[in-house]
């Protein structure tokens, strides 16, 4: 058997960019469906969720490739942290303030807000999708056992990533997110798949094809039998030593970043090229963004004037519904992230990444 052999490229690859436009656009649909509920297709619905494996996986491919050629620990994680948690910050304390003035005119007393702000807090995010801040963080902290395992003989890496693979599928994702370390062992093949990518780049385009009919087929299995067999929708969340079936969505989303990367490869159209590399240059800006957006439409559907037309009750409609939300949400954020950009310039960074 002959062994993969280890990448010396390191040139731009530019499927990656057309990759994390794609990710950032599938986080934003899988928050997308709240207000299409009840009548949502489920099997699309199960498509849909898991897009932040995608994001890990591309963050380990570049850990591989951009700064393990000269890694500089304290300089990484100085860098990170700079350029995630001041924005993180900022857009998390103006969210609060919007929450607090919310429970203000709910008619809530001065102590029963502080609670629900001790309670928002003490999770760690104010806005749900920000969970992701703190976790990635700590994917960072741990870039000694990367460097590990990039050094690694490859039947060693690739026995490390089946480990954490098995215990991902058993273990689940946490109960809204906020067990950080849980999130941590969860999210680790994603990312150790990632470096293998980037590691052994050359020779996987050797085998292009057969990754790409493999992950495609691999995607549709698992989504159709966890929403037609073993019927579950969404991602699985639970506690970390608590069995709760085998988590298929962890399965799908793997052998979905092998496809997408795959079909990233033929993508020729030069305007969705030109806009995929635009969202991907705004897909940070979009992630610290949208969930603001997302509070703004749940005040407008609880609006009384709104509120009988929700839920849904049709599929069409839900469809249009949900088409509607997410291009609030994902062209809303990006609108609003060039215009800080433009007024803010250089110092934008502190405010949305």
């Amino acid at each position: 058997m002959s062994l993969p052999v280890p990448s010396r490229q390191k040139e731009r690859l530019v499927e990656f960019d057309y990759l994390r436009g794609l990710a950032i656009a599938l986080i934003v649909l899988g928050h997308s469906i709240f207000l299409a509920q009840p009548v949502f297709p489920l099997l699309l619905e199960n498509l849909l969720r898991g897009g932040t494996g995608l994001f890990v996986f591309i963050s380990g491919f570049f850990f591989h490739r951009v700064f393990y050629p000269r890694f500089n620990y304290k300089q990484f994680i100085v860098k990170k942290a700079n350029a995630l948690l001041i924005p993180f910050f900022v857009v998390s304390m103006f969210a609060l303030f919007v929450r607090l003035v919310g429970w203000w005119q709910e008619g809530l007393e001065g102590q029963q807000v502080l609670l629900n702000a001790w309670y928002t807090i003490r999770n760690g995010y104010v806005l749900y999708p920000h969970w992701y801040i703190p976790f990635i963080l700590l994917t960072f902290l741990c870039s000694p056992l990367h460097l590990a395992y990039i050094r690694a003989h490859f039947l060693t890496q690739t026995g490390v990533l089946i480990l954490f693979s098995f215990i991902a599928v058993l273990m689940h994702r946490p109960e809204s997110n906020s067990n950080f370390l849980q999130s941590l062992v969860y999210f680790t093949p994603y990312y150790l798949l990632g470096i293998l990518f980037s590691q052994y780049e050359q020779s996987l385009r050797r085998w292009h094809w057969t990754l790409l009919i493999a992950g495609l087929l691999m995607v549709a299995a698992t989504a159709l039998a966890q929403t037609y067999l073993w019927i579950h929708i969404g991602n699985y969340h639970t506690a970390a030593f608590h069995y709760a079936g085998w988590d298929l969505q962890f399965i799908q989303t793997l052998f979905g970043c092998i496809a997408l990367l795959a079909l990233c490869r033929y993508i020729s159209w030069p305007w969705l090229q030109q806009h995929l590399r635009w969202l991907a240059e705004l897909s940070f800006p979009i992630f610290f963004i949208h969930p603001l957006l997302t509070i703004a439409l749940e005040n407008i559907a609880a609006l009384d004037a709104i509120k009988p037309f929700f839920p849904v009750s049709g599929m069409g409609t839900s469809l249009m519904v949900f088409i509607a939300v997410f291009v609030v949400q994902f062209y809303g954020a990006a609108g609003i992230a060039v215009l800080i950009r433009h007024v803010f310039k250089k110092n934008s960074k502190f405010i949305v990444g």
